[in-house]
C-alpha cells in the first residue's frame, strides 16, 4: 500500500499498511502536524515574573477572556478591577439563581458546554485552581436524526487521517462518494487549512455553497451542520473559511477525538466562584452590576466609569464591545471603524424545563438534534449536575435543556419556545403527555457573527493603542482556536501584551497545529468553482 493523495488533494488517505504499518503512519501523521500541540510564543524565563511597582489595569467583561486575563494579571502584581455589567461572572458560563416556586431556587445559566482535550489553554487555567478535578466524560459523541437513527463518533479513531476513513465505517458517508467530482475535488479544503490563504480564499464563500456544490451525503452533511451550529449562523451566512477553521481545531489537528468533558456541577460553584475568590486573594476589585458607561484614552492612561487606569483589557461580548469602543474619546478613527464592523450572529434560544416525566436512558446526557425547525441539541440534566439531580431526588421527573443555535427570523419568542416543546417530543415520544412544572427561557442575540467576509475587519488582540488590548471569542487570533478556548486565549494574549509592555515573564499559549496536513498542496483546477460570486 502507498501514501497517496485521495480525488486530487481531496483526503490526505495514507494506504500503507503493508509498507510502513499503521503505527509508523501514525508518527508520520503526528510529526507533520508537530505533534498536535504547538507553542504560540517563547517563554523568557529570565524575565521578572511580577511587577516591582505599582500598574493599575481595569479589565471591562467578567466573561471567560475577561477572568483570564484579570486572574492572569492579578497573580502578576498588577491592581485589577473587574466590570461586570451583569449581577453575576461568567459571561456565556455565567449562572444566576432563579425562584421555581416559594422557597425553592434553581441555578440556571446559557446552556451546556463541552471541554474539549484540545483546549489547552482553558483546560490548564482551570487546573491552576484544580477546578476540573470534578469533571466526568461524555463517553459518546451523539447525533440523533429525525427519524430515530444515532450517528455515534466518541469511540472512533482518533488519528487524523485515520478518523476521515472511521467516518466511512461508521456509515457517514461511503468512500464513493466522494472520490468522484465534484466531491473529489473540493473536500481537500478542510485538510488544507493555513489562515491567511484559507481567509483570503474561503471567507466570501457560504457553507450553503460549498454543500451545493459538492452534494453532501446526507449523514455527511448532518455531521458538517454539528459544527456549522457552533457558530449561531444559518448556511447561508456561514463563512466557509470559518467552518473549515472548525473542522481543523476540533477534528483533522490533534487526536484528542470529539469526546469531551464537562463539569458535574452548576457553573457557579463549579468555576465561578473559585476564580472570584482567586481575584480577591490577589487584590483584585470585582464590581459586578457596574457596566462600562465611558472610557476616555487620557495622556496618562485610561479612566473607566471617571477613574484612573494605566492600561485597559475589552473583554466584554461583541456587543458590549461595540457600544464601549463607540462611545469611548482619544481613541484612533480606524479602531472604532473596525469594531463598527462587529456583528451579532443570529438569536439563540435556551429553554430549561422541569417536567414529571424522563427521556430514554441510554443517551449521552447530552445530544445533538437534527433539528425540524429549532431543536439543535437537548441535555439531561438530572443525570449529570449534582444540583438538578437534587431537584429530581425530591419531586421526580427530569431537568431538561433545549438549545436553538439559530432561531429563524420569522420566529416570536412564544413560537421558539413552543416549537422546542414539541420537537423534545418529536425527538422523545416517551415524554409526550407530560406536565411542565417549571420553565425558564432565554432568547439572546450576543454572539459573535462569524459570517462571510468579516474576517478582514476583525479586532485583534493589540489595538496599536499602547495599553489598550482586546479579548474575547469575536477577536482574531493568530492561530486556531474556537469557542471557550478562544476566549480563553485571547485572555492570555491580551494580558502578555500588558506583560511585555511591564517588561515581565509572558504566560505560555499553546495551539494546534496552525496548518493543515495538506496545507501547501497544489489546487485541483476544478477548486475554482469555489470561488465567490462576482470574483475576489
Amino acid at each position: 500500500m502507498s501514501w497517496f493523495v485521495w480525488g486530487s488533494g481531496v483526503v490526505a488517505v495514507v494506504l500503507t499498511g503493508w509498507l510502513l504499518g499503521p503505527p509508523a503512519l501514525r508518527a508520520l501523521i503526528k510529526r507533520r502536524l508537530r505533534g498536535y500541540r504547538v507553542a504560540v510564543n517563547r517563554v523568557d524565563e529570565n524575565l521578572p515574573a511580577t511587577l516591582s511597582s505599582k500598574r493599575r489595569v481595569a479589565v471591562l467583561g467578567g466573561g471567560v477572556a475577561g477572568l483570564t486575563a484579570a486572574v492572569t494579571l492579578a497573580r502578576r502584581g498588577f491592581e485589577v478591577d473587574l466590570f461586570e455589567a451583569n449581577a453575576h461572572l461568567g459571561g456565556k458560563l455565567g449562572s444566576w439563581k432563579v425562584e421555581l416556586a416559594p422557597g425553592e431556587a434553581a441555578w440556571v445559566s446559557h446552556g451546556f458546554h463541552a471541554f474539549f482535550a484540545n483546549y489547552f489553554n482553558l483546560n490548564r487555567f482551570l487546573d491552576s485552581l484544580g477546578l476540573r478535578r470534578g469533571f466526568e466524560s461524555i463517553g459518546e459523541y451523539v447525533i440523533l436524526g429525525t427519524d430515530g437513527a444515532e450517528v455515534r463518533f466518541g469511540r472512533l479513531e482518533t488519528t487524523p487521517v485515520f478518523n476521515l476513513i472511521a467516518l466511512a465505517k461508521a456509515g457517514v458517508y461511503r468512500f464513493r462518494d466522494v472520490l468522484k467530482a465534484p466531491a473529489r475535488d473540493l473536500f481537500g479544503v478542510f485538510l488544507e487549512y493555513d489562515e491567511g490563504d484559507t481567509f483570503a480564499r474561503y471567507d466570501r464563500v457560504s457553507f450553503a455553497d460549498f454543500d451545493r456544490l459538492a452534494r453532501l451525503p446526507p449523514r455527511l452533511k448532518l455531521a458538517f451542520n454539528t459544527f456549522a451550529r457552533a457558530f449561531f449562523s444559518d448556511e447561508d451566512k456561514l463563512s466557509l473559511a470559518e467552518l473549515i477553521k472548525s473542522f481543523h481545531f476540533y477534528y483533522l489537528s490533534q487526536d484528542g477525538g470529539l469526546v469531551y468533558d464537562f463539569p458535574v456541577h452548576d457553573y457557579e460553584p463549579a468555576f465561578l466562584a473559585p476564580l472570584r475568590g482567586e481575584l480577591e486573594k490577589h487584590g483584585a476589585r470585582v464590581r459586578l452590576a457596574t457596566p462600562v458607561t465611558s472610557l476616555a484614552k487620557t495622556t496618562d492612561g485610561f479612566t473607566v466609569n471617571g477613574n484612573a487606569f494605566d492600561a485597559a483589557v475589552l473583554a466584554t461580548d461583541v456587543v458590549g464591545a461595540r457600544a464601549i469602543i463607540g462611545g469611548a474619546t482619544g481613541l484612533p478613527t480606524e479602531l472604532k471603524t473596525r469594531f463598527e464592523a462587529l456583528q451579532t450572529g443570529q438569536r439563540y434560544a435556551v429553554l430549561r424545563v422541569w417536567l414529571d416525566k424522563d427521556v430514554r436512558q441510554g443517551l449521552p446526557v447530552f445530544v445533538i438534534t437534527d433539528r425540524v425547525k429549532v431543536l439543535d441539541a437537548f441535555a439531561a440534566y438530572h443525570r449529570f449536575e449534582h444540583e438538578a439531580s437534587e431537584w429530581t431526588k425530591r419531586h421526580g421527573g427530569s431537568v431538561l435543556e433545549l438549545h436553538c443555535y439559530a432561531v429563524p427570523e420569522a420566529m416570536s419568542a412564544e413560537q421558539v419556545k413552543q416549537a422546542l416543546l414539541d420537537e423534545l417530543v418529536a425527538f422523545f415520544p416517551e415524554v409526550k403527555g407530560y406536565s411542565l412544572r417549571h420553565e425558564v427561557f432565554q432568547l439572546n442575540r450576543n454572539f459573535t457573527a462569524f459570517h462571510l467576509g468579516m474576517y478582514d475587519a476583525r479586532p485583534t488582540p493589540e489595538t496599536g493603542v499602547p495599553g489598550l488590548v482586546c479579548a474575547g471569542d469575536w477577536v482574531r487570533l493568530p492561530f486556531p482556536a474556537m469557542l471557550l478556548e478562544a476566549a480563553c486565549a485571547s485572555g492570555l494574549v491580551a494580558a502578555n501584551v500588558l506583560l511585555r509592555e511591564a517588561g515581565l515573564r509572558e504566560e505560555l499559549v499553546e495551539s494546534v497545529p496552525p496548518r493543515g496536513l495538506m496545507a501547501g498542496m497544489p489546487q485541483p483546477p476544478a477548486r475554482a468553482m469555489l470561488a465567490p460570486k462576482g470574483g475576489g
